[in-house]
């Protein structure tokens, strides 16, 4: 269910090759390290690594790791990556440094399931995420996905068949749908209802684990889904009402300069909404998120 983790480590002991300042690569923990320089004065602003999949970074002596930690240990993350699975790449991860990684920082993380699925009964029906429209994820002409971004947290949903083909090659032959939630330490730990995600150690608690992925579900049900909507039913008003609030434009033109009339128009706009709910197609698609969420906590 892990995907993406920014992990920060303040380390005690440097290679001498860091400590020296060298400007050739050099190897430390399993890790062909490299030198990176600025450009205008030549010095030497970082060392940088790969771990198979993952991207480090020395600067002085603060390790950053970060990318998929499922790419990591699965070389894939369009299949379920569950908790034992978790606490076996962590491990493994661990044995390739020589310091404690499960008392190393995390700044960031991500957590996900893939389902079965079609662009048109997921991402597609996306309206807003707490008065934020959706953004599209498009490769050129290409949009495959749709995202809620702001400061502390980034909500995808995207076409995972597509997307893997595209980036890597990889022919899927099932119509995947990935939902994904990212959010920083300051989402995640803060609020009545933190759930405490300071250390890598915490990404292997069983009880943190289950709290992310419950948070994955609240995160899906608060997004605001497209119905299908019956116009032969409606007033002109509603009409006019529905279309004002789905353009990002004239919607955030409300917002910002008519708060007041904003409010009262959302209300509105969301009762209507409540009397089109294709109640029967959005239980499907969550029935199968939870499916996967609990896959991945029971395994």
């Amino acid at each position: 269910m892990y995907d993406t983790n920014v992990i920060i480590k303040q380390l005690n002991k440097l290679p001498k090759e860091a400590v020296t300042r060298a400007e050739k690569p050099f190897y430390w923990n399993n890790c062909l390290w490299s030198p990176k320089f600025n450009l205008k004065t030549g010095e030497i602003t970082c060392y940088v690594a790969k771990l198979k999949n993952l991207d480090l970074k020395l600067r002085g002596s603060e390790l950053t790791v970060s990318n998929s930690l499922q790419k990591f240990y699965m070389n894939n993350n369009y299949k379920p990556f569950v908790f034992s699975e978790v606490v076996n790449a962590i491990a493994e991860l661990d044995a390739y440094f020589d310091f404690d990684l499960y008392s190393a920082q995390v700044k960031r993380t991500s957590v996900a399931v893939v389902i079965n699925d079609i662009e048109d009964n997921t991402f597609k029906n996306w309206l807003e995420y707490k008065g934020k429209k959706p953004l599209v994820m498009r490769n050129k002409t290409r949009v495959y996905g749709a995202h809620f971004k702001a400061t502390n947290y980034n909500i995808k949903g995207y076409d995972k068949t597509y997307q893997s083909k595209n980036e890597s090659g990889k022919k899927i032959d099932n119509s995947l749908i990935r939902f994904e939630f990212e959010a920083n330490h300051r989402y995640i730990n803060t609020g009545k209802n933190a759930i405490g995600i300071y250390t890598v150690a915490d990404l292997v608690n069983k009880t943190k684990f289950n709290a992310l992925a419950d948070e994955l579900l609240k995160v899906y049900d608060t997004i605001k889904k497209q119905p299908v909507i019956n116009y032969q039913e409606l007033q002109p008003k509603d009409i006019l009402l529905l279309g004002a609030m789905k353009d990002k434009y004239s919607f955030n033109g409300l917002k910002k300069y008519h708060k007041d009339s904003f409010t009262l128009y959302r209300k509105k706009y969301t009762k209507l909404l409540e009397n089109f709910t294709d109640s029967e197609l959005e239980d499907s698609i969550r029935s199968k998120i939870i499916e996967q969420i609990n896959y991945c906590k029971n395994n």
